[in-house]
C-alpha cells in the first residue's frame, strides 16, 4: 500500500512538468504572400492571413480574383504548418515549413502535389 501511495505522489509531482509546451504561433500569425506553380492561374497567387483565437490558429485565404475562403483547420508545430481548406468542393491540404519570413512546402490538390513558396507580407503601418 505504501508503494502505491508513493507512486501516486511521484506521478502527481511529475505530471505538471510532463505537459507539452504550447506552440509558438507568433511565427505564423499575420499575412503571407503565397505563390503556387502548376495550378490554374486564378489560384496561383494568394494572400493567406493567420490569426490566433482562444489559443488556436485560424485564418483565411484571399485569391487575386477577390474570392476569399476560410481555412478549415490550421496546425503549427515545431516549424511545420499544416492547413486545410475547401476549394470548389475539393479538400486541399497544405504542408509547409516555416523558416523566419519564408515558407516552403507542398499543396495536395485533386491533380496531385504541387510546390509552393510564401513570404511574409509587409505588415508595416503607414
Amino acid at each position: 500500500m505504501k508503494k502505491v501511495l508513493i507512486i501516486i505522489m511521484l506521478l502527481g509531482l511529475i505530471s505538471p512538468f510532463a505537459k507539452p509546451a504550447a506552440a509558438d504561433n507568433s511565427a505564423v500569425i499575420g499575412s503571407w504572400k503565397f505563390a503556387v506553380i502548376d495550378v490554374p492561374y486564378e489560384y496561383s497567387n494568394s494572400l493567406i492571413t493567420f490569426l490566433e483565437k482562444e489559443g488556436k490558429l485560424t485564418g483565411s485565404i484571399k485569391f487575386e480574383s477577390g474570392n476569399e475562403i476560410e481555412l478549415t483547420s490550421v496546425k503549427h508545430t515545431n516549424g511545420q504548418l499544416v492547413l486545410t481548406l475547401y476549394v470548389e468542393g475539393y479538400s486541399i491540404t497544405v504542408n509547409g515549413k516555416v523558416s523566419g519570413s519564408k515558407m516552403t512546402g507542398t499543396v495536395d490538390t485533386p491533380d496531385g502535389k504541387v510546390n509552393f513558396t510564401a513570404s511574409r507580407a509587409d505588415t508595416k503601418k503607414k
